[in-house]
Parts: structure tokens; C-alpha cells; sequence
């Protein structure tokens, strides 16, 4: 082919039907050149990857939200009671001990994607969290479901890391904000369905086993289902993703090139991970991860029994949580479009979430018992954290290169996320 062909060839638009792209407009890609990318083949490109990845990634987050924060909705069944959890702070160790766990399995499991198909972890880490949900009814004393917990976390770890490390992978920096606040928003979407379940399991009375038994072995079977269908629907890396041809697999890696982040690399760079060690934008990073998550812990832990408290039962209460999710869907889908929208305002919009959550304390702090109405809207005003902690999401990730370096960053933000879960439940006692 002449020079002047080959020019012609990697200038050329490239234009699609369906999901199908001609290999030959996409050969001077394959060969390391740059592809000018066409604005209607990076839409169906986005819309093909957001119909492949986001349902996946949405629904398992949404799941694994929901296994963890079955834990305040049990808690008003007779968990409390069952396992004398009433005394101290010893229901506030069980909650915050899950993100020991959580601290403990983060970095191995973000190593283990690195070095496995991120397919093949995520399934596993799906199974065996669901094995660990369906231990959680034989728990009959304090140290159990001490244990449990713990191990509930150390597995789930891995699952906000590797999404972190699977969005980094898939979509270019003007994007990931967004698809982050996608999938994380679920754990709103989550708190709009959970309550509704467990009213319903709240009303099983008689039996072997109590109502709280029944919340967590409903949620076990789910996560086992949705565990071994992972193995067929979770994405590997872009280039070797089923479901797409040849050609759009080399167009997965063009439109992502100006990540500078490479290929999917299964080989550990140690200066990689010292160079991330030593960024003082990780450090940043993970202290804005743990004030914004702080609220998160006491709210998630304390939600239902905050409204128990107030004098409402146990069914109301559950209910009361639903403005909780629908408020975390909107604060996160929202700052994920402000991110995505507005240039240079990730920071801006974390600022910005703090001055509810500020008025929310605020207000708990200060209404006297008898004004129901004004503390329960303050509690529900401490839920804009949401908004901010999407934004620490992003933040490593898209600003770094290396797919080591990513991981560092991707699993040093959810220590600190970590961290601020169990400073928040320090706040209550049982």
C-alpha cells in the first residue's frame, strides 16, 4: 500500500450497522497508529459498552449493598436481642467490624485482579460472599456474628476496587465520574428496595427460624444465583470482551488511548506502587474518602433503629428508610453529571455536599425529642455525603496511569472509605 493510502486509510471515518465495525477502517489501529474516531462510532461504541457493563456492574453493587445493610433492618427484628448485641457498643463493633474485614482484603483482592481475569475474581468473590450471607442465621452469640462480619467484609472488599479498576479500563476520563455515580448510586437504589423486602419477611412469624433468619438467607440465595451468572455476563478487559467483533475490540483500546493508562496488564510494577505510595494525591484523596464517608457509617448502621427510638414500629421505621435511598440515588446520579458536565468541579462539588450534611448534624443535634419532623429531616439531610464520596471515586483513578498504580489508588480510597464507616458507628452506642 502507498504512503499516500496509508494516510488516507487512518483518516478514514469509521461508520457502523448494528454492533459490527469493518476491520479494515481499523487497521492502522491495530498496527499502533492513532484512528480519527467519527462522533456516531464513539456513540454506539459508549452504548454498546454501557448496555454490556453497566447492568452487570450495577446490579452486583446493588447486591452486595444490600448484604451488608441488612444488618440495621435485622437489627429491629430481634437480631439485637438473639445475639445480645443490646448492651454497650457492642452492635456498633458488629457493624464497624465488617470494614476491618474490609481493610484486611482490599489490597490482595485488587492484586488478584491484576494478576486473574477480573471476570473470574469477581465471580468467585460473589460465590463465597454469598456462602458467608448464608452463615449469617447460625450465628447465636456475640463472637459469631463478630466472625461473620468480618468475613463478610475481608470477601466483599474486592468488589468497589476492581469496578474502579473496570471503569478506568472501559471508559475515558470524561466518563468515568459518571459511570462510577452509576453504579454506585445502586446502593441508593438498593435502600429503595431492601425495606420493601423485609417487610414482607418481617411478617413470618412461628417456624425455626426468626424473621431476621429469613432477611438473611432470602439475600444469600439471591447473591449465590447472581454469583454463578457472573461467570457468563461479567466483561473481561475491552481487548478480549465478548460480544464484541475483532475490529470494535481494536476501536475499545483507540477511544481510551488518551487515558494513557495502557492495556489491561497482568504483571505487578513495583515503582509503580512506590510512585503511588509516595503521591501526596493518594493521601489527599483517602482523608477526603474518610470525612465523607464518617456519616455513612452511622447512617447505614443506625437508620432504622434511629426511628425505632423516636417511637415509631418496627414496620414504619423500615419504611422511613426508603426517603434514605431515593435521596442517595439522586445525590449521587447528580454529582456524577456535575462531574461530568462541568469542568474541573469535582472538588467544588465535594465542598458543596458537606454544607447539608453540616445543617442535617445540626439539626439532630440541637430539635428537642418532641420535633419528629425536624430530626428526621436532618437525618435524612446527613445522607448528601453520598454526593461527595462519588466524587473521591473518581478521582484517583482518572488522574493516574498504570494499571498498578490504579489499583493502588483504587483500593487506598476505599481504606479510607473504611475508615470513616467505622468511625461513624463509634458514635452511637446499642
Amino acid at each position: 500500500m502507498t504512503r499516500q493510502e496509508n494516510e488516507a486509510s487512518s483518516k478514514a471515518s469509521i461508520h457502523s450497522k448494528a454492533s459490527a465495525i469493518n476491520l479494515e477502517t481499523v487497521s492502522s489501529s491495530a498496527n499502533g497508529a492513532s484512528v480519527e474516531l467519527d462522533e456516531e462510532t464513539k456513540r454506539k461504541l459508549l452504548r454498546k459498552i454501557d448496555r454490556k457493563l453497566m447492568p452487570v456492574l450495577c446490579f452486583t453493587y446493588a447486591l452486595q449493598y444490600y448484604d451488608k445493610a441488612i444488618l440495621s433492618q435485622a437489627a429491629i427484628f430481634g437480631l439485637r436481642e438473639d445475639l445480645k448485641l443490646t448492651t454497650g457498643i457492642r452492635y456498633s463493633w458488629v457493624s464497624l467490624i465488617f470494614y476491618f474485614g474490609y481493610i484486611a482484603g482490599t489490597y490482595p483482592a485488587s492484586f488478584l485482579a491484576q494478576r486473574y481475569p477480573i471476570r473470574i475474581v469477581c465471580t468467585a468473590i460473589c460465590i463465597i460472599w454469598s456462602f458467608v450471607i448464608l452463615c449469617t442465621p447460625a450465628c447465636s452469640s456475640y463472637t459469631g456474628i463478630l466472625i461473620n462480619r468480618f468475613m463478610l467484609g475481608l470477601v466483599e472488599a474486592g468488589v468497589s476496587p476492581i469496578f474502579m479498576l473496570v471503569v478506568g479500563l472501559w471508559y475515558t476520563h470524561s466518563e468515568q465520574v459518571s459511570r462510577s455515580s452509576w453504579w454506585y448510586s445502586c446502593s441508593g437504589g438498593s435502600l429503595l428496595i431492601s425495606p420493601l423486602i423485609n417487610y414482607g419477611l418481617g411478617h413470618i412469624k412461628g417456624g425455626v427460624l426468626n424473621s431476621w433468619q429469613w432477611m438473611y438467607l432470602i439475600a444469600g440465595l439471591a447473591t449465590l444465583a447472581w454469583g454463578i451468572a457472573l461467570w457468563w455476563l461479567f466483561p473481561d478487559s475491552p481487548q478480549h470482551a465478548k460480544g464484541f467483533t475483532e475490529a470494535e475490540r481494536h476501536l475499545l483500546l483507540e477511544r481510551v488511548r488518551e487515558n494513557n493508562a495502557g492495556t489491561e496488564d497482568k504483571h505487578f510494577k513495583s515503582y509503580q506502587f512506590w510512585e503511588a505510595l509516595f503521591d501526596y494525591r493518594l493521601w489527599g484523596i483517602m482523608i477526603l474518602s474518610i470525612v465523607s464517608c464518617t456519616g455513612s457509617g452511622a447512617v447505614t448502621t443506625f437508620g432504622t433503629i434511629v426511628f425505632k427510638d423516636m417511637g415509631f414500629d418496627v414496620f414504619t421505621s423500615l419504611l422511613l428508610n426508603l426517603p434514605i435511598g431515593a435521596l442517595a440515588f439522586i445525590c449521587v446520579l447528580g454529582s456524577g453529571y456535575i462531574g461530568r458536565k462541568v469542568p474541573n468541579s469535582r472538588l467544588f462539588v465535594v465542598a458543596g455536599a458537606c454544607l447539608p450534611v453540616i445543617l442535617g448534624c445540626s439539626l439532630i443535634w440541637q430539635l428537642p425529642d418532641s420535633n419528629k419532623a425536624g430530626r428526621i429531616i436532618g437525618f435524612y439531610l446527613v445522607n448528601f455525603f453520598s454526593s461527595a464520596w462519588v466524587q473521591c471515586i473518581g478521582l484517583g483513578t482518572s488522574n493516574v496511569a498504570g494499571h498498578t498504580k490504579k489499583a493502588v489508588y483504587a483500593a487506598s480510597t476505599f481504606i479510607g472509605y473504611c475508615l470513616g464507616n467505622i468511625i461513624g458507628p463509634l458514635m452511637f452506642d446499642a
